[in-house]
């Protein structure tokens, strides 16, 4: 609620509308300093997530009387489990990059705050040397596998929806031909 007295009812597209996303591009979370609140359910719904050693995170919204409901509930207690998730959600106490790294949660830990972005521009570079279909299936499969619980669901609808569409796509092709070359794939933009 808003000092209008507005509520939030969560179905817009708030916290930058990460919560619900389904976008086809992998999102990476870079933190340099202190991440609370809304900015950790930020994170929490991002695909990969490199942080400072200094960085600080919290759920801070259980002493102020609200709770964090913006997706990060859930998708934290799969990810660094049950138990952990009520640490933060029931204290609201801080923990850094180390301990959220040791979780499970935080991809990579960087020494220094000024380094964090360009080791996050790093794996995006890594990632865009790869096939644009397969980081979409890719990144597709582990979202779905994250979000539903099922991984027969998830395998059948990779399996039957996504890679016979992967398959038919001139990358698909491209990266097989170019390991026969032994030469780097010349990808094609994407039409998943």
């Amino acid at each position: 609620m808003n000092k209008a007295g507005v509520v939030n009812d969560m179905t817009a597209p708030g916290l930058a509308g990460l919560p619900r996303r389904t976008g086809k591009k992998p999102i990476i979370a870079a933190v340099n300093g202190i991440c609370m609140g809304g900015g950790f359910e930020m994170v929490a719904n991002c695909d990969l997530i490199l942080a400072s050693s200094s960085a600080i995170f919290s759920l801070p919204e259980v002493k102020r009387g609200i709770v964090p409901v913006a997706g990060c509930l859930p998708r934290l207690t799969r990810t660094i489990g049950l138990q952990r998730t009520m640490d933060l959600v029931l204290t609201g106490r801080n923990v850094s990059a180390t301990t959220l790294h040791d979780w499970g949660l935080i991809s990579q830990v960087v020494d220094s705050p000024a380094d964090v972005v360009r080791a996050a521009v790093e794996v995006a570079e890594i990632m865009c040397k790869n096939s644009p279909d397969s980081l979409i299936v890719g990144r597709l499969g582990v979202r779905m596998s994250w979000e539903a619980g099922s991984v027969e669901d998830t395998v059948s609808d990779l399996a039957d929806q996504w890679y016979p569409r992967l398959v038919s796509g001139p990358n698909f092709a491209e990266g097989i031909q170019a390991f026969v070359e032994k030469r780097s794939p010349s990808w094609k933009n994407s039409k998943l």
